[in-house]
């Protein structure tokens, strides 16, 4: 008696086919929802605002607070007018390295003064 031979890879094959069926099936897990939408606001603005935007807040406080006379007040407002519209005009044509580098320490400075003014004791304000 002759064994053809595919009888014996038939064979072969009929024991490896069920150790690798379960290797391929995943195992069921429920699907994770998408993410909501992102919302991404763009503005053209130089890196500096926080800083200036910083420094209004703490001249606004300090005039609340009274740690700032009106006069302190409006001479540091001037200031951060000053820096933000030169941030401004740099801005136009994109902003250099050193550029936003000097906004920031524009910024970084004003909120400087600010805190110094406003910690000084009420007799030594002009």
């Amino acid at each position: 008696m002759r064994i053809p031979l595919a009888l014996p890879s038939l064979f072969l094959t009929a024991l490896a086919l069920p150790a690798t069926l379960p290797a391929q099936i995943a195992p069921k897990t429920e699907p994770t929802a998408p993410p909501g939408p992102v919302n991404v606001r763009v503005e053209p603005r130089p890196s500096g605002d926080y800083e200036l935007d910083r420094a209004r807040q703490d001249i606004r406080d300090g005039r609340k607070s009274g740690s700032l006379s009106r006069k302190q007040a409006r001479a540091l407002r001037r200031e951060a007018d000053r820096a933000d519209a030169q941030a401004d005009r740099s801005a136009r044509d994109g902003l250099s390295y050193s550029e936003q580098r000097e906004i920031d320490m524009q910024g970084r400075a004003l909120q400087s003064l600010t805190e110094a003014q406003r910690s000084q004791p009420s007799g030594k304000r002009p």
